[in-house]
């Protein structure tokens, strides 16, 4: 996978199985914090894992690039600058504007691109 420029992905966990690739639907915790360490979203506090499709742009970029390569039960750290993330417009109250983003991932489930786009197909029909 070519990581584009500013972007930093350490694993910190291979994970075994499955590889997440473009188009598979993924289950995953994820922690967000700013650089200074105060945490912006945290799905496992809750225990509320989400999930969504890689390539479909509704995660932010450094999310999506994030996961890819990814094997089940994997954990990463992606390190994101502001144009991966939330840019110049942040998040009012919460992200400030050009914020560097330190993400913490676990992959929790791995629908291959077939599978989880025929499921698309048949729910929309």
């Amino acid at each position: 996978m070519k990581i584009p420029k500013g972007l930093k992905i350490e694993d910190l966990v291979v994970g075994e199985g499955p590889v997440a690739t473009k188009g598979s639907r993924v289950t995953v915790h994820c922690t967000i914090r700013l650089r200074k360490g105060d945490v912006v979203r945290d799905t496992r506090q809750r225990n509320e894992p989400f999930q969504f499709t890689i390539g479909d742009r509704h995660e932010m970029a450094a999310l999506e690039y994030g996961v890819l390569d990814m094997k089940m039960g994997g954990k990463r750290r992606i390190t994101s600058p502001p144009a991966f993330a939330y840019r110049d417009a942040g998040i009012p109250g919460v992200v400030p504007p050009n914020a560097l983003l330190i993400l913490e991932v676990e992959m929790l489930s791995i629908e291959p691109p077939s599978t989880s786009r025929l499921k698309s197909a048949v729910m929309e029909n």
